[in-house]
């Protein structure tokens, strides 16, 4: 019964962005003109600039992940569909659950294309080998991203100034996904893969998706029955 559920939900999400194509389109392009901006910035001056592609690359997500979470709830809030699901009988964790994949999925289209672009604008050395390391990380740092961004998206939906409020509470919770991804991005890109120092940064990160996964559902139901 949740299976079908939470499977409706996310048909749901899918369905509304397919028709729109805001949030993925905008999240895609806030992406790209950043590393382009980054790029800019850092100059042309060094030719090689590995060293600065994981910090780079997780900087980038980190704030195309803080504009896909702030229109997670636009949909249901204008179109008040999300009243109907307060009252509806559906269990808040697998409006929970619903919602994160919806947002997982969203960061996966988005790193389709940032994590080709990172190795074409940044790094000169070996780089393509290293995708799929990368990918691994990325799939648990989305994760991460995923239970954090919709606690903190429905804790600041019900207050005025949500749009200020979401940033200041979430940026904060993706400073160790940040330090984490851009470590073991490092690790495997543009030179020999040290990959003891990669598998404990993404230790850390299912760690972080452990802990993130069990507060959010413990808290959830708390943030919209209040």
């Amino acid at each position: 019964m949740r299976g079908r559920q939470l499977m409706a939900l996310v048909r749901k999400d899918l369905r509304l962005e397919l028709r729109t194509r805001e949030t993925i389109v905008a999240m895609v392009l806030f992406a790209i003109v950043m590393l382009a901006i980054l790029q800019f910035g850092f100059g042309t001056r060094d030719d090689d600039l590995t060293r600065f592609v994981g910090g780079v690359m997780w900087v980038t997500l980190a704030f195309t992940a803080v504009l896909g979470v702030g229109r997670s709830y636009v949909a249901e809030r204008e179109q008040r569909v999300l009243d109907g699901l307060l009252v509806s009988p559906v269990p808040r964790t697998v409006m929970l659950g619903a919602k994160a994949i919806a947002i997982f999925l969203y960061m996966t289209a988005v790193e389709i294309v940032v994590i080709p672009l990172v190795g074409v604008f940044f790094v000169k050395g070996p780089y393509w080998d290293s995708i799929g390391w990368i990918a691994i990380a990325a799939v648990l740092a989305n994760i991460c991203i995923a239970l954090s961004g919709t606690l903190f998206s429905g804790l600041a939906l019900f207050t005025r100034a949500r749009d200020l409020i979401l940033p200041v509470l979430f940026l904060p919770a993706l400073v160790p996904v940040v330090i984490a991804g851009a470590g073991a991005t490092h690790a495997v890109a543009g030179g020999p893969h040290d990959m003891s120092e990669w598998r404990g940064y993404c230790l850390f990160l299912l760690a972080y998706a452990i802990l993130f996964a069990l507060v959010s559902v413990a808290t959830y139901d708390a943030v919209f029955d209040d």
